[in-house]
């Protein structure tokens, strides 16, 4: 038996190994991911039994040495570079998805990448096949919607050019609009593209209708943001549309696949990373978190239809408890009152006694007075 709890948005999720349930549990039959140092599922889990610590710098074209100063305060510089990166493994082939090379440039690459997951995911479930019946099968995915690279290529292309043809028309007062003209078009040529076929995966709702498009799902797809909640949320949404009877089967997951050096900057100047490029949950050693770029993606059933169909059951997912802080201390600062509540309630509709937990998964974000709240709050329940 397992539990992962988020304390951003407090919710929790628990989930046990067997066949044997209650109807409404929901059976998972398939999983697939991508994380740094792990290209598939079986790598991730001999990294996990490994203890390999994945943590290290990005590459030279993530552009960290544009802000990277390891002692400022700053809120225009980065104190560290360390992260979760994919590397090497950031690869997407478009043609086996049937999509035009010519396309990928200047959008999205989370993306692409969900889309080659979610293959996986169904196909690691048995049903990736084109004659497999999708009328009722859908996608949810966790996804942040703020600043990524997609997104980038659009302020570029209209603020930032504004901006800087404003700036030297003060600084050169002489330049006339056709010599405006030829600069905006030679900045833009040093962009990535922003045309018809860029233009849709910009959106980013797009993510999960292409997964839908191009795996032929018929049933809902869409996004949710829930900060470090939103995968699980995600798959809560998924059980529900399962145990409506509105599909009959779900894909769903969390995509962070990009981390921009931007993002960094937001969480130093917030003083949320570690200034000694360690993360250490739980360890009085510990001085703030680190950021990962990674996604991952479970197929969905109801446990009765699971069954039926002969699917392989990794584990059930039986309740996910969720809440809110209230009126809290501080916007970003975790409350205990609101972090007991979601492991209660989860525990209440699963029907399961907390004193029976043998392994609990915690969100464990290295932020001293988060990992603090998260301790106080499960000795509470525990």
């Amino acid at each position: 038996m397992s539990y992962g709890y988020d304390g951003q948005t407090e919710t929790m999720q628990l989930d046990v190994s067997g066949t044997t349930g209650s109807e409404t549990d929901v059976a998972i039959i398939g999983m697939a991911c991508l994380f740094p140092q792990a290209a598939d599922l079986d790598a991730f889990w001999r990294n996990i039994l490994g203890k390999v610590y994945a943590v290290g710098e990005p590459t030279e074209s993530w552009g960290a040495d544009r802000y990277y100063v390891a002692s400022s305060t700053s809120d225009e510089h980065i104190y560290t570079k360390a992260g979760g990166f994919l590397g090497d493994l950031y690869r997407f082939n478009p043609t086996e998805f049937g999509i035009m090379p010519s396309s990928i440039d200047g959008q999205e690459p989370d993306q692409f990448l969900a889309l080659k997951v979610a293959r996986d995911a169904l196909a690691d479930a048995g049903y990736a096949d084109p004659a497999c019946d999708h009328s009722n099968t859908g996608i949810v995915l966790g996804h942040s919607t703020y600043l990524h690279r997609g997104q980038a290529t659009v302020v570029q292309h209209g603020i930032v050019l504004d901006q800087t043809l404003e700036l030297l028309s003060q600084l050169y007062p002489g330049l006339g609009e056709d010599e405006q003209l030829q600069i905006r078009k030679l900045l833009k040529r040093k962009l990535p593209p922003f045309n018809t076929d860029t233009a849709p995966g910009l959106v980013p709702n797009v993510m999960t209708g292409r997964i839908a498009n191009r795996l032929n799902l018929m049933g809902p797809n869409y996004l949710i943001d829930a900060a470090c909640a939103s995968s699980l949320l995600a798959v809560q949404a998924a059980m529900e549309e399962l145990r409506s009877g509105r599909s009959d089967l779900m894909l769903a997951g969390g995509v962070n696949a990009s981390s921009p050096a931007e993002a960094f900057m937001v969480f130093s100047h917030l003083g949320g990373l570690s200034r000694n490029s360690h993360i250490r949950p739980f360890d009085a050693r510990a001085d703030g978190t680190l950021l990962g770029e990674g996604l991952g993606i479970v197929a969905l059933k109801r446990l009765a239809d699971a069954k039926r169909d002969g699917d392989r059951i990794y584990g059930l997912v039986k309740a996910i408890g969720q809440s809110s802080d209230g009126r809290a201390l501080g916007l970003l600062a975790p409350r205990m009152e609101g972090q007991v509540l979601a492991i209660e309630r989860a525990y209440r509709q699963s029907g399961i006694d907390p004193a029976s937990v043998s392994l609990i998964e915690a969100h464990g974000t290295g932020i001293p007075l988060g990992d603090k709240t998260e301790i106080q709050s499960l000795g509470s329940v525990m």
